[in-house]
């Protein structure tokens, strides 16, 4: 991608190789057995709500897809899911778990920034925790924008560089334990560029080009692992479910204190990403 700092897709690749983080599979039918699961689970239900339209099928187009965990939970609600990444090896990972789950899927190896879909084809395009890797974000959104029809919803799920200053700041210590009593894992993460931009650079360069724009902060709970950047590691099931319970409880706490909005939603900087959504 000519966007990236030089070498992140190739960091990009290094860091799925050989690790057994890259078939974690994030989608399930069943309650969630990890924390994983459980925030897929409640991705899903915010982008739902905010589609906000009757149609019974929609079109959708997920950029940069990685796994395609959420593109995953759409096909299995029987959408019409299109999947795009430029690592061929992503491409695999995501297949592999939509055949593992019966789910239908179309999958394309391309650059995000010169997709060969025709203007207006999609009811809803959307990415998940790859715009924060782009330094210059316009030619990707002006692509996205092409290719969402008109009346269509764009989403922007962004995970800029919070430095743990969000949520994550007062589970922080208990991370460092966890890394701490790691072992045998010799996994040395190569860089990639993650940049520490706002919804105000997004919001900026959308405000003319959609007919209305909305953000948040989401994904309001904190991540516990002893290898919180990617590849996520996950720790064993038991351990897994008390924390699904422990943020059931933060969850149901934050819809007492704000009923009128979706938990999993909460105020820019205090969650682990941020969510812009538009109407071409």
């Amino acid at each position: 991608m000519k966007k990236f700092k030089k070498g992140s897709v190739e960091s990009f690749k290094q860091n799925w190789v050989n690790r057994p983080e890259t078939n974690y599979n994030h989608f399930t039918r069943d309650n969630p057995k990890n924390q994983i699961q459980f925030a897929f689970q409640n991705h899903f239900k915010v982008f739902n709500e905010l589609i906000h339209t009757k149609k019974r099928e929609y079109k959708i187009l997920e950029v940069g897809c990685g796994r395609g965990s959420l593109s995953a939970y759409f096909s299995d609600n029987g959408h019409d899911c299109h999947l795009l990444d430029i690592s061929k090896e992503i491409i695999n990972t995501a297949q592999e778990i939509f055949k593992l789950n019966n789910l239908k899927g179309n999958f394309y190896i391309e650059d995000a920034e010169e997709m060969s879909f025709s203007n207006n084809s999609f009811d809803v395009v959307f990415s998940i925790g790859l715009m924060e890797h782009f330094k210059d974000i316009e030619k990707i959104l002006d692509e996205k924008i092409r290719v969402l029809k008109k009346g269509g919803t764009l989403f922007l799920y962004v995970v800029p560089e919070y430095n743990g200053n969000n949520i994550q700041k007062d589970y922080n210590w208990i991370n460092e334990i966890l890394k701490t009593n790691t072992k045998n894992d010799n996994f040395v993460k190569d860089k990639v560029f993650r940049s520490d931009d706002d919804s105000t650079k997004y919001l900026n360069y959308l405000n003319n080009k959609v007919e209305s724009i909305n953000s948040s902060g989401i994904y309001s709970v904190p991540m516990i692992s002893p290898s919180i950047s990617f590849p996520f590691s996950l720790m064993n099931t038991s351990q897994e479910l008390i924390l699904i319970n422990h943020y059931k409880s933060l969850l149901k706490k934050r819809r007492k204190n704000y009923p009128n909005i979706n938990p999993w939603l909460c105020e820019e900087g205090f969650g682990q990403a941020f969510l812009i959504w538009a109407k071409k």
